[in-house]
């Protein structure tokens, strides 16, 4: 039962237009706590100076004054004062601001909005945004994600609060070559998935996934069928069938077998685990075929609950939630074949048995806390414990830092920065160095993205908001969100966790990345196909894999790693090398 809740921050201040998410967190009688800032009621005293989400907790300045933001949870309340500044929105600026995108690929652009008091803030996602050449490329209205369409230039524009900034997208005229689909041969049972990924090679040489672009076609649809617009394949009957991927007159294909073995038994892993009262525990029901095959068939079995007074378990995602001390047991049946596990559920968080993956081999990209090829920038006033790098870039996409060459010009330093900076136009060794590292970063890279044999896979559909998550390898065919519910991660010091992420990472404002148990940021990999995004005042923790943008907001802190294929943005972003 709760006994207090506690909002933070308890004084704040905001511009016109800004925002600021506040917290509310609850405390028990046992002594633990935890974010309710999702379930609780808020409100705002004064609605005429600032609104706040009524179930987000986020607050929005209207005119200057002070407002009481009240949280109500469980019956109890707690408030925060917002003093909302007579600051007026001054300029807004777009960045990157120019950028190279081929036909069919995309370019994440971050807008950030400057008002009279000197403050900035990140409003990529209030913009409305535009294309001044939509045939050349689109930009989504309300993301700032724009898409190559064919060769040319094009103004991408955002608005907010009446201004506007802008930035240049290039698409150059290299056409599609080829088509390569992966993997190449693939086996699925009968009912279950498989996801496709189609990457398409240009002629300039330059490469992209365009699995989201290609129109995807089964050449046998009653062995298998495939999602037009994603690339998932589902086996339907035994045999073969060619699954196909076609853009721009190119195609590349993968071969799908589904095979005629049947379910021998089932096993559940964990075998045994342990939750806190109100939190949760997946469970992965692998299923073993005739063949001697493997295979998650978590989505396909019917879960069940031997004590529901106990803990309950979803019937189609065996993910159990703790409701009472006690036991129950967890099992997954598909037809006559059935697996079970054991759930101990218990008033404190236990620490678990399961140590997770081997950890990614960083090399040399692991001495960088920040390492980008395309540009790291900051507004506001950030803090970076650690070196910075960019290759192939110069050090004149490193902006806001203030570099200063040391006299060797083989690095500068910063005074946001504790460490050295380093960019490929510095006198050698450091060139060769930073080539190095961007290759160790892209090899890490495909080795996060190439671990077979997922723990868990598709997990709460992506949302792991609110969710406490023992070491293993998770994996996702879409994006994943983590809202100011937070997640926590819990294990020993030598566990690892790695989470393989096909579209984007977005982490929403004030979310909090719990480490506990001992668990460590260095043995945490993100590896994000799409764009990494981090929220207002967000604590995250863990390396950043990513394939193109990582974006921190204002205020957001990052105990790990950023490694980014394309840029690096911070806004007043604390950053420390774990």
């Amino acid at each position: 039962v709760s006994i207090s809740i506690a909002v933070t921050p308890t004084t704040a201040s905001i511009p016109m237009q800004g925002q600021q998410a506040f917290v509310a967190t609850a405390t028990y009688s046992d002594g633990s706590t935890r974010d309710v800032s999702a379930t609780s009621s808020w409100s705002s005293g004064s609605p005429s100076v600032a609104s706040v989400n009524a179930s987000s907790g986020l607050a929005t300045g209207v005119v200057g004054g002070i407002a009481l933001i009240t949280a109500t949870f469980d019956g109890k309340t707690s408030s925060a004062n917002l003093t909302v500044t007579a600051a007026t929105l001054v300029s807004i600026a777009i960045t990157p601001a120019t950028a190279t995108v081929p036909i069919n690929a995309f370019q994440p652009f971050m807008a950030t909005a400057t008002y009279s008091d000197g403050s900035t803030e990140n409003v990529t996602a209030t913009s409305s945004w535009s294309s001044g050449s939509a045939s050349v490329a689109t930009v989504n209205a309300t993301s700032g994600m724009a898409t190559g369409v064919v060769g040319g230039t094009a103004l991408i524009t955002a608005t907010f609060g009446g201004k506007t900034g802008s930035a240049t997208v290039t698409v150059p005229s290299a056409t599609l070559t080829s088509i390569a689909v992966t993997p190449a041969t693939a086996t699925v049972q009968l009912g279950l998935t498989q996801a496709l990924v189609a990457m398409g090679t240009y002629s300039d040489g330059t490469s992209a996934d365009i699995s989201s672009t290609v129109a995807w076609t089964s050449g046998s649809p009653a062995i298998a069928t495939v999602i037009a617009n994603t690339g998932v394949a589902t086996g339907v009957a035994v045999g073969s069938a060619t699954v196909t991927a076609t853009a721009s007159g190119k195609t590349g294909s993968a071969t799908l077998t589904v095979p005629s073995a049947t379910l021998t038994s089932i096993a559940v892993t964990p075998a045994t685990a342990a939750v806190q009262i109100g939190l949760s525990q997946p469970f992965v029901a692998k299923g073993t075929y005739s063949d001697g095959s493997n295979t998650d068939i978590s989505s396909t079995v019917a879960w069940t609950s031997g004590s529901p007074l106990v803990a309950t378990v979803l019937s189609g995602t065996g993910v159990a939630t703790g409701v009472a001390v006690g036991s129950a047991t967890i099992t997954a049946t598909l037809g006559s074949k059935s697996g079970s596990a054991v759930l101990t559920v218990s008033a404190t968080v236990p620490v678990p048995t399961a140590h997770g993956p081997a950890p990614v081999g960083l090399g040399t990209a692991g001495n960088f806390v920040l390492l980008s090829k395309s540009g790291i920038s900051t507004t506001g006033t950030s803090a970076v414990v650690g070196d910075i790098g960019v290759s192939p870039a110069a050090a004149s996409s490193i902006t806001g830092f203030g570099l200063i060459a040391d006299s060797t010009n083989t690095f500068s330093t910063s005074s946001l920065v504790t460490g050295k900076v380093y960019a490929a136009n510095y006198t050698p060794p450091t060139p060769a160095n930073m080539t190095t590292a961007v290759s160790d970063m892209q090899t890490a890279f495909t080795d996060a993205a190439g671990r077979a044999t997922p723990d868990f896979t598709e997990l709460y559909a992506g949302n792991i908001s609110g969710m406490t998550l023992v070491p293993g390898l998770y994996k996702w065919g879409t994006g994943v969100l983590i809202t100011s519910a937070g997640v926590t991660l819990t294990g020993g010091a030598n566990d690892v966790w790695i989470f393989q992420i096909a579209q984007n990472l977005t982490v929403n404002n004030s979310a909090i990345v719990t480490l506990s148990g001992g668990a460590q940021a260095k043995n945490v990999f993100w590896q994000v196909a799409g764009q990494a995004t981090i929220g207002t005042g967000a604590k995250f923790k863990g390396n950043i894999l990513s394939q193109t943008l990582i974006s921190f907001n204002t205020g957001a802190e990052l105990v790990g790693r950023a490694l980014a294929q394309t840029a690096v943005t911070l806004n007043a972003t604390s950053v420390t090398k774990p």
